[in-house]
């Protein structure tokens, strides 16, 4: 009803497109806030929720969270009053999700230079992006997908903080394993931690900066190679060990805050 009616009706608006994203963005936020309390209030699941004011808060930045259930980006759409994603392309195709991603300004994930280039009118409306570097599900509960370097990429072209989120589901639930109706003998718990580590020491820094290797923690191999590294090079480069350097964290965060267990 909303993807087919309500938000195709914002284009029917006399305000500028800048108004309408922020409609549409406020109508997502309420409705995902509804469906949380609802799932609160009869008992589906239960929510844990740490440091989220953060969220609440923020502005030109991007969040990254590991995605370990089907409830995450409707969890965090429902703490942050204003937010843009990254969605596969096939939603802008479905006729049940195009009508929400296009009204709210959503980012097609297509990848290369597109994406950066089109993350420019979030940030420049002062609006978060969310990002699940996995791109999908993660395979199993304390394990991650494989990172891709998109928020890297947009973290080194627009020099933006980033936020880690950590999420875990306890017992695992709405996951790659589970179907979305099947029944738990428990009720689980979604675990939500807004850390105050700052990942922007890592990758918000210039293409120059990073062929010096200034990285923490960064090999001597590493920097070697990147002090060799041609300046048309030197972005990839450092988008790559970025995302390598951000997958490691979250690896080590999500043994450190006991969400490996079985």
């Amino acid at each position: 009803m909303f993807s087919l009616i309500v938000f195709p009706g914002l284009l029917l608006l006399p305000v500028s497109a800048r108004i309408r994203r922020r409609c549409a963005m406020a109508m997502v936020h309420r409705c995902f806030a509804a469906l949380v309390a609802s799932c609160r209030a009869m008992g589906v699941i239960r929510f844990d929720l740490q440091n989220e004011d953060k969220l609440r808060r923020l502005g030109r930045a991007i969040v990254i969270a590991n995605h370990p259930s089907y409830l995450d980006v409707a969890i965090l759409l429902a703490l942050m009053p204003r937010a843009c994603c990254i969605v596969t392309s096939r939603h802008w195709r479905n006729p049940l999700f195009a009508g929400i991603v296009r009204s709210a300004g959503y980012l097609r994930n297509d990848g290369g230079p597109s994406l950066v280039s089109a993350s420019q009118a979030a940030f420049a409306d002062d609006v978060p992006l969310i990002v699940f570097p996995e791109g999908t599900r993660s395979p199993s509960r304390g394990r991650l997908g494989k990172f891709s370097r998109g928020f890297a990429h947009i973290s080194l072209a627009h020099d933006c903080p980033i936020v880690p989120v950590l999420i875990d589901c306890d017992p695992p639930a709405y996951t790659k394993q589970h179907r979305w109706y099947s029944l738990l003998p428990v009720q689980p718990t979604l675990r939500i931690r807004v850390l105050e580590s700052d990942i922007s020491t890592y990758t918000s820094m210039s293409p120059s900066c990073a062929r010096e290797g200034a990285i923490q923690g960064e090999p001597a191999a590493a920097r070697s190679v990147s002090d060799s590294a041609p300046p048309d090079t030197a972005t990839p480069l450092a988008a790559r060990r970025l995302t390598q350097l951000a997958e490691h964290f979250f690896t080590s965060q999500i043994s450190q805050h006991g969400f490996t267990r079985t």
